[in-house]
């Protein structure tokens, strides 16, 4: 009985480490390979030869390049300026169009790169530790908030991303779409936003491949948890007619927007092993200390 009250305790801990991990962001990033960009003049504007041209991601994520242009490209980490940096941390070699290149990464820093046929073309990596936010998010020092759900038939998993609502201060809300193998889509959507019944957000977005939806609600009035809604529209360029939209068009989810497993769960879990110990104890399971 003793071991098993034991097991318990242990099966607790390692509970905390899995969550500390299970709420990982940024598994998958997507960058298109702009269609077009073998001709200069991509660098000009502001979504780059690679879109998005720069992108952010954690310790041990997967940046994906897909080949959305008619000639074949490479993705080359480096400088052509600093001819020792080429191909230095990854070089794809020469992929076709429809084709596409990932790059898993294990170490934080900042990844410059370019294709080597196409020089004009070039983008950046930003990796950084797990945990870690990047300049100016959350500068209230708040926990990051997560939550997912998935469409009715298991295609689309919609992710949010916020920081912890706090009275007389504006949430942001990031909200991004993915398919089973990690992949997006141009995503048209309705996102409303409500906190103790009152409606702080209600706005269509749409979100590029590989990139988060950003949307800020008004002045929240309580500390409470704040319950989002979010309507597909359907898959496509906004510019495109909505009647050539593809994908689950008309379908809401909900989710509520929680702290991710921080010091707050922490505790919790620390005070379930503490009632695990004091309930065995009363019932002479383990010794009482």
């Amino acid at each position: 009985m003793k071991t098993i009250a034991l097991g318990s305790i242990f099966a607790v801990l390692a509970l905390m480490v899995f969550a500390q991990s299970a709420f990982a962001d940024h598994a998958t990033v997507e960058v298109s390979v702009v269609a077009g960009s073998s001709s200069p003049g991509c660098e000009a504007t502001d979504e780059g030869c690679f879109d998005p041209i720069e992108v952010t991601t954690d310790v041990g994520s997967k940046v994906v390049w897909s080949n959305d242009d008619t000639a074949a490209h490479t993705v080359t980490s480096g400088t052509i300026e600093d001819s020792e940096s080429v191909g230095a941390v990854f070089d794809s070699s020469l992929f076709m169009a429809g084709k596409t290149f990932s790059y898993t990464f294990e170490e934080a820093g900042e990844f410059p790169y370019f294709c080597v046929v196409h020089p004009w073309m070039s983008g950046t990596v930003i990796v950084q530790e797990h945990g870690d936010e990047p300049d100016g998010e959350h500068e209230n020092g708040a926990e990051e908030g997560h939550a997912m759900a998935m469409t009715s038939d298991g295609a689309w998993t919609i992710s949010v991303h916020s920081g912890v609502p706090t009275a007389d201060e504006e949430l942001e809300l990031e909200v991004g779409f993915d398919d089973a193998e990690g992949n997006s889509d141009h995503t048209n959507y309705q996102i409303t936003a409500t906190q103790d019944g009152v409606e702080v957000l209600s706005e269509e977005g749409h979100a590029h491949p590989g990139e988060l939806g950003t949307h800020t609600t008004a002045a929240l009035t309580s500390d409470s948890p704040v319950d989002v809604q979010v309507t597909i529209l359907g898959f496509g360029l906004p510019t495109d007619d909505p009647e050539t939209w593809t994908g689950p068009k008309g379908e809401t989810v909900s989710v509520t927007v929680v702290p991710e497993f921080g010091t707050i769960a922490m505790m919790v879990l620390a005070v379930a092993i503490v009632s695990i110990v004091a309930v065995t104890a009363r019932s002479k399971v383990i010794p009482k200390l």
